[in-house]
């Protein structure tokens, strides 16, 4: 099996810098890769790469002898030594899996409803909500008819049981806007999509679906990341219900999870709040294991406004960042949020 890294340093005059940076293409055609995964062996902090393929680490409290690799889906792994860094500036070029090397990694005749059920079977023990503290950054942001902007962005911290979320904060905020007088007021309740982090009951649900053949479209194909081989599920429901995921072959762990769907749900008001959008969540390797690293909800919306005979439009963007996690809880965090009002209201 071929397993190559390009690494190419950039002199510099600054050795055991704190930060470097990282600019990570893809060898064949020297493209920038945006949305790699950057983390280490043994530190639980972990970066990903901008659209410019570029990503700024931070090398402090970083044990010498750790490791820093850097993922991509599709890609084989580049994997350096913290000890053998001697420039601020790193070029890492990525090479693309071969198909040679999917045939040999998989031999596999399973189906979709055969991985989820894996998937389902061991999940509690793939995703082991119990055993970590993770700090966070949320931003939730929304344009109503593109002027009107409200906007938080808070650092917290989570900590996950079985279908259940405790968030604590640290009582200060990064940012925040609140729009004036907009046309609309969205009140974006987060509890049941924070619970749902626990993805166990909606991967129920798809499987159930699936047995009652309710999916038109299902395919299974097979891809790498993190070196190891990899599951791609596709199941589509007509146009406006597209789910993917991305599983371990060897512990069937969910990767990443994406939903991308169209629909209506009620308001407070008569009329229905039209949605078009992607929900998702993904995770990265730690040890011997996989912990959340990020989560977003993307929409766009229209609500029928009677005053004014128009339809109105909302963007609302919700992430969530883990950039760090602990065995305990970080100290600084003691105020408890309420999770059933809009985090907003938390912080007034």
């Amino acid at each position: 099996m071929k397993y190559i890294f390009y690494i190419c340093f950039v002199l510099a005059s600054i050795i055991n810098a704190q930060t470097i940076q990282l600019n990570i293409s893809d060898y064949s055609n020297n493209l920038p890769i945006n949305d790699a995964d950057i983390y280490f062996a043994k530190s639980t902090k972990n970066f990903t790469s901008d659209l410019k393929g570029k990503a700024v680490i931070d090398l402090s409290n970083i044990d010498k002898s750790d490791e820093i690799i850097i993922s991509k889906k599709d890609y084989q792994d580049a994997k350096i030594n913290v000890n053998k860094i001697n420039s601020e500036s790193i070029k890492i070029r990525l090479e693309k899996v071969g198909n040679i090397e999917l045939q040999e990694a998989f031999i596999s005749n399973l189906k979709a409803e055969d991985i989820l059920k894996k998937v389902i079977e061991n999940y509690d023990n793939n995703f082991k909500v119990e055993k970590y503290y993770f700090l966070v950054n949320l931003q939730q942001k929304s344009y109503i008819d593109s002027s009107y902007l409200d906007l938080i962005d808070v650092d917290l911290q989570f900590k996950f049981t079985k279908g259940k979320i405790e968030i604590k904060s640290n009582r200060s905020i990064n940012k925040k806007h609140i729009a004036d007088s907009p046309p609309v007021t969205i009140d974006f309740n987060s509890s049941d999509y924070l619970r749902h982090l626990y993805l166990y009951d909606g991967l129920k649900t798809m499987h159930e679906n699936l047995l009652k053949k309710q999916y038109n479209n299902t395919k299974v194909i097979f891809t790498k990341y993190a070196d190891k081989p990899m599951f791609e599920v596709y199941l589509d429901k007509n146009k406006d219900e597209k789910n993917y995921l991305l599983i371990d072959k060897e512990t069937f762990s969910v990767i990443q999870y994406t939903l991308n769907i169209r629909n209506e749900i009620k308001t407070n008001t008569e009329k229905p709040l039209k949605r078009d959008g992607i929900i998702s969540f993904k995770y990265r390797p730690y040890m011997d294991g996989w912990v959340l690293k990020e989560s977003d909800v993307n929409f766009l919306m229209s609500l029928f406004d009677e005053k004014s005979n128009k339809e109105i439009k909302i963007d609302l963007d919700y992430t969530i960042t883990a950039f760090d996690f602990s065995t305990t809880a970080f100290p600084e965090f003691k105020k408890t949020i309420n999770i059933k009002s809009d985090i907003r209201k938390n912080f007034n």
